[in-house]
């Protein structure tokens, strides 16, 4: 009996034994795998993760998303237009007259610019032929450089013309003298009075005549004076001078020749230190006083049109 007790005894440390090292064998890889499972990832891991934004940001987007500012052309390349537009510019404000210089003085214009024309400054004079401001401008349109008037009734400028360059310009050439056209005469003539009416577009008129009573017959005879006045449109006399030197003109000199229109700073003037002659219509009275005492009327209707 107590052998086979021994012999129990052993089978059943065997059997222990067996189950125990099966028991091993079984739970060795559920421990691994808890392992596996709950173990938090190694830093590296994360790394990815914040580089991912980075590089979709530095990634080329396609074409036709880029930045508008990206696809402007560069300055250089930007149309005339559009640079002349930006930079100092003047505007016409009404129908203006392109000049070779800077005043009425230079005569003829080059041509005629409209209102709303834009030009480029260029230079500026304070004080043109015969006077006022003047700014030197280039036509773009018409590949022109001439000058127009700088007062501000007349142009608009986006810069101070003073900070512009002064251009030395030739001075111009005197201008050609008026027009002058007339009517027939009107008044009362004395029949022993011999005359003639001399037009002329450079004295503007001598009067020739002398006085037969006495005999007479030459320019002047029995004749004491010819006086000459000139009235405006309106009535107002502009111009008046008693002549009493043969031919009788009526900006004096006479015999052989009468003296012009007076020409100061390149305007024509009744006289010196006068008023400047204007474009219109007047009325032109000459009173011939005699010796003899009869005095003759002539009336005329004149008009007068200055060079442009």
């Amino acid at each position: 009996m107590r052998g086979n007790n021994r012999f129990g005894y052993l089978i059943l440390i065997v059997c222990i034994t067996v189950m125990g090292c099966n028991f091993t064998a079984q739970t060795t890889p559920v421990a691994t795998q808890a392992v596996t499972e709950t173990e938090a990832p190694p830093e590296v891991d994360l790394t990815p993760t914040v580089l991912i934004p980075t590089s979709i940001t530095a990634a080329p987007l396609p074409t036709g998303t880029q930045p508008v500012a990206e696809t402007i052309p560069p300055t250089a390349t930007t149309p005339l237009e559009a640079t002349a537009a930006s930079g100092p510019v003047c505007t016409v404000l009404q129908d203006l007259n392109l000049r070779s210089g800077p005043g009425t003085a230079y005569r003829p214009p080059i041509r005629a610019l409209p209102a709303q024309t834009s030009l480029i400054p260029l230079g500026y004079n304070p004080t043109g032929i015969p006077g006022g401001p003047w700014v030197q401008v280039e036509d773009q349109a018409n590949d022109l450089i001439g000058w127009v008037s700088a007062g501000e009734q007349y142009v608009s400028c986006n810069i101070d013309l003073n900070s512009l360059p002064s251009v030395a310009v030739a001075p111009p050439a005197p201008p050609p003298p008026p027009n002058t056209d007339n009517s027939t005469p009107d008044g009362t003539f004395p029949e022993s009075f011999v005359w003639e009416a001399d037009f002329d577009s450079q004295y503007f008129v001598r009067f020739l005549v002398h006085d037969t009573i006495n005999g007479g017959t030459k320019d002047g005879e029995g004749i004491t004076e010819v006086n000459f006045q000139v009235l405006d449109d309106a009535g107002n006399l502009v111009y008046e001078r008693p002549e009493r030197q043969a031919g009788f003109c009526i900006f004096g000199g006479g015999e052989p020749d009468c003296n012009p229109w007076v020409l100061e700073d390149y305007t024509y003037k009744w006289k010196a230190g006068g008023e400047p002659v204007k474009d219109g219509n007047y009325k032109l009275l000459i009173v011939v006083i005699a010796e003899s005492g009869d005095q003759g009327n002539w009336n005329y209707d004149v008009s007068i049109n200055l060079p442009n």
